[in-house]
């Protein structure tokens, strides 16, 4: 899975946010806010086509989690990803 290209990452007020531009910006009229690992999700998978199991297993590599807590922070995201409909 990839976010849709068109969304940027700014930090506003001390807030992290994904926000659309260009054509995007016409479809999708929201600014979707990112916790730092979040933010870190949603790098990689503007890079990379990566599925659950490879987006948990960074996680843990990256703040050093256990695979449960990885793996449920990483269904709940994904699962947010779909129902805003921002995945390519």
């Amino acid at each position: 899975m990839k976010i849709k290209e068109g969304f940027v990452i700014r930090e506003v007020a001390g807030t992290i946010v994904a926000v659309p531009t260009g054509e995007l910006a016409n479809e999708f009229h929201e600014m979707i806010t990112l916790t730092e690992a979040a933010k870190f999700v949603w790098e990689l998978l503007q890079k990379e086509d990566l599925n659950e199991e490879e987006i948990t297993q960074r996680l843990i590599e990256r703040y050093k989690i256990d695979r449960e807590r990885a793996k449920a922070d990483t269904q709940k995201f994904v699962e947010n990803l779909k129902v805003a409909k921002v995945l390519a």
